[in-house]
């Protein structure tokens, strides 16, 4: 099993900014440490071969496609039409003070 203590989980909770009692701590200890394990688990399967996916759910095939530009770069013809832009980005009214 994976080392996750109290205090790794009190730390986790304070950059979370939530509160736990003592039981939802220990529970999230257990919790976190299964998924450690599986995770460890995940990194020992050989993928040596498999083709890289996007999605594992939604259509038949997923497969990555290689990137293609297929229209031009219309960027000033967007930002002409912005109500606010500099230096070739959008300016947006400010949200948090």
């Amino acid at each position: 099993m994976s080392t996750v203590d109290i205090p790794l989980v009190e730390k986790l909770a304070q950059l979370s900014r939530l509160t736990f009692t003592e039981n939802e701590k220990e529970t999230l200890q257990q919790e976190l440490g299964n998924i450690l394990d599986f995770i460890s688990q995940l990194q020992e399967v050989n993928t040596d071969g498999v083709q890289p996916m996007s999605s594992t759910v939604g259509a038949a095939s997923t497969y990555e496609r290689p990137d293609e530009v297929t229209e031009e770069n219309r960027r000033e013809e967007y930002l002409a039409v912005a109500p606010k832009s500099e230096m070739g980005f959008y300016v947006v009214p400010r949200v948090i003070e």
